[in-house]
């Protein structure tokens, strides 16, 4: 029973990846741009009469590249000085952004798909960081990210499905990625997390062994 517990999330992670690559293999193969092209053409044009483009303009930023950089260096330095009970929080976000940018840019050089360009849609954001489309940069940071900060908290939790709402819409409103790309996204982005929570589970039991060594030493010099 113990053994299958430990085995799920490297499971869970591997299912993750998997959906991940066969929806890059299903948009490089399948001719799915025109009906994407107007899916994103109706959410853009439904914003552009409503609330307005500039919204969502500053809401794609909850997935920014140094915008989490950023935070994630403060969130790190208060939790080193000021707060010890947030730093296994901090050190799984950290260890997550490193992670799940390594896994978006790799996953993009390997499918190359190219940047939405849909008849009649504008492009209000360009990602200068890479030309590549598939997955979202943006989804896969903001995904992983507001799941660590919102663990333990029902109403965080809530919080945060409303910002990956957000983020996601924002990316296709804004001309910047299919919906394929965000749904791809969302899948590596809790592979990442996966990912990290089990590199911060290893290294929290590699130094309670070291502990648990330097206490073996210590008792045996004492009775020497």
């Amino acid at each position: 029973m113990n053994s299958c517990r430990l085995k799920r999330p490297y499971v869970l992670t591997a299912v993750y990846l998997f959906i991940t690559i066969m929806i890059g293999m299903f948009v490089s193969f399948l001719p799915l741009n025109g009906i994407e092209c107007n899916i994103a053409s109706n959410l853009q044009n439904f914003a552009q009469k409503t609330i307005g483009i500039q919204v969502f303009q500053a809401l794609t930023y909850l997935g920014d590249f140094y915008v989490w950089v950023v935070f994630a260096s403060i969130y790190l330095l208060y939790a080193c000085f000021k707060s010890r009970k947030h730093l296994a929080s901090a050190i799984e976000l950290a260890i997550f952004l490193t992670i799940a940018t390594a896994l978006a840019y790799s996953i993009k050089m390997v499918f190359a798909r190219q940047r939405p360009n849909c008849p009649g849609i504008d492009v209000y954001d360009m990602d200068f960081v890479s030309s590549s489309s598939y997955p979202s940069g943006h989804v896969s940071r903001a995904t992983g990210a507001f799941i660590i900060l919102s663990k333990g908290s029902s109403i965080k939790q809530s919080l945060a499905a409303i910002a990956i709402f957000i983020v996601s819409l924002s990316r296709i409103i804004l001309g910047a990625h299919y919906l394929t790309d965000v749904i791809g996204g969302i899948f590596l982005s809790i592979a990442a997390q996966t990912l990290a929570n089990l590199t911060l589970t290893f290294l929290a039991r590699q130094r309670k062994e070291r502990f648990r060594i330097r206490q073996i030493g210590k008792i045996s010099l004492g009775k020497s």
